[in-house]
């Protein structure tokens, strides 16, 4: 029996399978180790679905010639979900969301639930937080899934009437709108690794980025000093739910730091960056000791030291962040 990947002849080593389902429990093992996933399966050229549990896998060896697989990077493949998700909104804006939507209805209520759960799950693997995902400054992607989420179990239990198809096409294409953003990201995120533009491109979209990060992280001041007033007071849920926006927040602005290193070349020990940009590296080793210090202080349940932590030392940190923001703009303009 032959065994192709990606139209590529590989030897596999027979050990003691004895039908195809043992055979592709192994072949699907190393296909996930080298990031792939599997996209199509077919027998002597004949399709099979990718269920493992189907009767076809019962099939001994020796009755295949060719077992054909077919494989995408899962990234990529997480990306392509987009262009999917961007294809079936215009379809339910075009087929599902007219006078006689009644009728679609289980249809609709179906292609919300596969939009909503392909972005999550896209986003996962891609890297990519929801809530650095920025509109024109105006609406962000975790709150735009949250408002789908909240549409979906609403009308889960009614038909949507006149005001619900409304507010379902204003929804559909914020979603689309987001599109662009999202590839922006999962460029930068999985750089080099997503075949994506060159680097005068990419250049392009980490100045996008960061000039998103700076507008979230103005709109974040306040959450320093309300995690201090929220803790005294005992609002403490509140309190948590900020310090965690505001955590994420920090790690994701110092991975695109990092990963704007790597592309540029501006590390501390490099020669774009043993100048002007040595303070990246001080800024660097300055919040990770404020961080330990928090994570100390948090785990100890030490509360009012945490929102110390956060308003007089991290704070003060995160505000050089726009001005470290404009340098790398300049830098890579």
């Amino acid at each position: 029996m032959e065994i192709l990947i990606n139209d590529e002849k590989i030897d596999f080593e027979l050990e003691e399978e004895e039908n195809l389902l043992e055979i592709m429990n192994s072949l699907e093992e190393w296909i996930l180790k080298t990031g792939n996933v599997i996209e199509s399966i077919s027998v002597d050229d004949r399709v099979i679905p990718i269920d493992f549990s189907s009767n076809e896998y019962r099939n001994k060896i020796s009755l295949i010639k060719e077992l054909k697989i077919t494989v995408s990077n899962h990234m990529e493949l997480a990306l392509s979900t987009f262009v999917t998700v961007g294809e079936y909104i215009n379809k339910m804006l075009g087929d599902y969301t007219g006078p006689d939507n009644i009728k679609h209805y289980d249809s609709l209520l179906e292609g919300l639930n596969l939009v909503y759960t392909g972005i999550i799950d896209s986003l996962r693997v891609l890297k990519i937080r929801p809530m650095t995902v920025v509109k024109d400054n105006d609406y962000i992607l975790d709150e735009t899934l949250s408002e789908m989420n909240d549409f979906i179990r609403v009308y889960e239990k009614k038909y949507p009437d006149a005001d619900g198809i409304k507010k379902l096409k204003a929804l559909l294409n914020k979603v689309l709108n987001f599109i662009p953003e999202v590839y922006k990201w999962a460029v930068i995120k999985n750089y080099p690794v997503i075949q994506g533009p060159g680097k005068e491109r990419a250049g392009v979209y980490l100045h996008e980025i960061f000039n998103d990060l700076q507008s979230i992280c103005l709109a974040s001041i306040d959450k320093y000093e309300d995690i201090g007033k929220n803790l005294q007071i005992g609002e403490d849920r509140k309190a948590l739910n900020d310090l965690f926006y505001l955590m994420e927040l920090m790690d994701e602005v110092i991975s695109v730091l990092k990963i704007t290193g790597e592309i540029y070349d501006i590390g501390p020990k490099t020669q774009n960056g043993s100048g002007k940009f040595k303070f990246i590296d001080d800024l660097f080793c300055k919040m990770s000791g404020c961080l330990k210090e928090f994570e100390s202080a948090f785990e100890n349940g030490d509360m009012i030291t945490v929102g110390d932590i956060l308003e007089y030392e991290i704070k003060p940190l995160v505000d050089q962040f726009p001005d470290l923001f404009k340098k790398i703009n300049d830098f890579i303009a």
